[in-house]
């Protein structure tokens, strides 16, 4: 089973994100994404769906995909996203989770996160210095 560490950064001025992806399977997988225009609760779920999009490209069919945001994960054990901009990503984890033979998504401290947390605002940095 693939464990993969999800996190996100985010810069208010500009608005910009960016997205880290950890995936350890066989190898270690490191990706990240820019998110404009949303705040970093919203990142955390664009960074969960680019997570299960890297993990099909490398055919991982069981997964654990570990995040420090509770928003999300309350919002996939219960089957429900309060906020309306969390709805859609919702809806595409459900869609998605259907590629895998196992998927679970689980709450990890900020101090368990750490690679994930250093990779998103290295490249967040990056983005903004260039």
């Amino acid at each position: 089973m693939a464990t993969v560490h999800i996190d996100a950064a985010t810069r208010q001025h500009p608005h910009v994100s960016v997205g880290a992806v950890i995936i350890k399977n066989e190898t270690t997988h490191e990706f990240t994404s820019v998110f404009h225009h949303i705040d970093n609760n919203e990142a955390e779920w664009a960074t969960l769906i680019f997570a299960l999009e890297k993990c099909i490209e490398l055919n991982i069919k069981q997964a654990i995909i570990y995040t420090d945001s509770q928003i999300v994960v309350d919002s996939i054990e219960k089957r429900f996203a309060k906020d309306p901009r969390f709805k859609q990503y919702l809806t595409s984890y459900v869609n998605y989770e259907s590629k895998f033979d196992l998927l679970l998504v689980s709450f990890i401290t900020r101090e368990h996160n750490k690679h994930a947390d250093h990779l998103a605002k290295t490249e967040l940095y990056k983005y903004l210095n260039k």
